[in-house]
C-alpha cells in the first residue's frame, strides 16, 4: 500500500527473461534500454534499471556481455552457503531468565510486544545458529499467538543442512536449553524447518573485493542487495542499506545537462548524446 500510494506498480508473475542493452564497438554494454519479462518476452523500457537480487539471482540474470567489466565478473567469485532456518514455538518465554513465574505466564494479551524476555536480535558463539530471536517479542504483530509463548527463529549454518528436519529441531531445542537453562522447563508446541541450498554469500577473508558498488560502469544500470558493498553484513539490514545507497546514486546522477533524465529524453527523441 505504501508503495502503491506513491505510484509504484508491482508486477507479479512476470519474471525477468533478459536485460536489453546497447553495446559499443568492443561489445561492452553502454546503456540498458529495458527488460524482457514474462512467458512472451514482453519488452518493457525504462530510463533507469535497478537490479535488486541475491547472489544466485544476479548470477542468473546478468547477460554474458556484462562480464567484460571486472566489476560484474567479480560477482561470480562470490560463493553462497546452505542454511536451515528453524522456528520453534514454546509454552513459555525462553529468554526470561530472572523470574520463573513470568517465564511460564502465557495467559493474558502480549500483542504489544511486552512479553517477558529479551526483545532483540541475539548472537551466540556457543551454538550452531549464529543469530536468533524470539519473533513473538520482536515482531508480535506477525508472530505472537495468544496463549502461546516464545517463537524462536534460529539460522543454522551448513553443518546442519544434511540432517533431517526432526534432528535439526531436536538440536535446536537442545542448544537453546544450553544457552537458557531455565527453558528446560518449557515444552515445544510447534516447529518448522526451511532449507535453502544457496543463501548468503560465504563470508571469508578476501571476499569484500568481489562485492560490487551500487553504481556500475553502465550509466543507467544499478545494483542493490545485501551482497553489494555497504556497511553491514549480508543481511536484511544490509539489503535495506543498499537500497538507500542506490537511491542516493540515482538521485546524484538524475539531473543536469548530462544527467540520466536528459540522456533518457535524448534517446527517446533519437538525438545522439556525446
Amino acid at each position: 500500500k505504501y508503495l502503491e500510494e506513491r505510484n509504484v506498480k508491482i508486477n507479479l508473475g512476470t519474471p525477468c527473461r533478459d536485460i536489453v542493452h546497447e553495446v559499443d564497438k568492443d561489445g561492452k554494454p553502454v546503456r540498458v534500454s529495458g527488460i524482457k519479462v514474462g512467458a512472451n518476452d514482453e519488452l518493457r523500457e525504462f530510463d533507469v534499471v535497478v537490479c535488486a537480487l541475491d547472489v544466485p539471482g544476479i548470477k542468473k540474470v546478468l547477460p554474458d556481455s556484462f562480464r567484460k567489466y571486472p566489476m560484474f565478473d567479480n560477482i561470480y567469485n562470490l560463493d553462497t552457503v546452505p542454511i536451515a532456518t528453524v522456528q520453534v514455538r514454546f509454552d513459555g518465554w525462553v529468554t526470561e531468565m530472572n523470574d520463573e513465574t513470568l517465564m511460564m505466564k502465557t495467559d493474558g494479551d502480549f500483542s504489544d510486544g511486552k512479553a517477558p524476555g529479551i526483545d532483540n536480535l541475539l548472537y551466540s558463539a556457543d551454538a550452531e545458529f549464529s543469530c536468533f530471536a524470539d519473533l513473538a517479542l520482536t515482531s508480535p504483530g506477525e508472530y505472537y499467538k495468544q496463549g502461546e509463548g516464545s517463537l524462536i527463529q534460529a539460522v543454522f549454518d551448513e553443518r546442519a543442512f544434511s540432517r533431517s528436519n526432526e534432528q535439526i529441531v531436536e538440536d535446536c531445542i537442545k542448544q537453546i536449553n544450553s544457552l537458557f537453562p531455565s527453558s528446560k522447563k518449557l515444552n515445544c508446541t510447534w516447529s518448522s524447518v526451511v532449507k535453502l541450498g544457496q543463501s548468503l554469500y560465504r563470508e571469508k577473508p578476501g571476499q569484500d573485493k568481489f562485492r560490487p558498488k551500487q553504481a556500475t560502469p553502465i550509466e543507467n544500470f544499478f545494483l542493490a542487495g545485501s551482497y553489494t558493498y555497504q556497511d553491514y553484513l549480508d543481511s536484511m539490514e544490509g539489503a535495506t542499506r543498499s537500497g538507500l545507497m542506490v537511491a542516493d546514486e540515482i538521485i546524484a546522477r538524475a539531473d543536469g545537462p548530462n544527467g540520466l533524465a536528459a540522456k533518457a529524453k535524448a534517446t527517446k527523441e533519437g538525438i545522439a548524446f556525446a
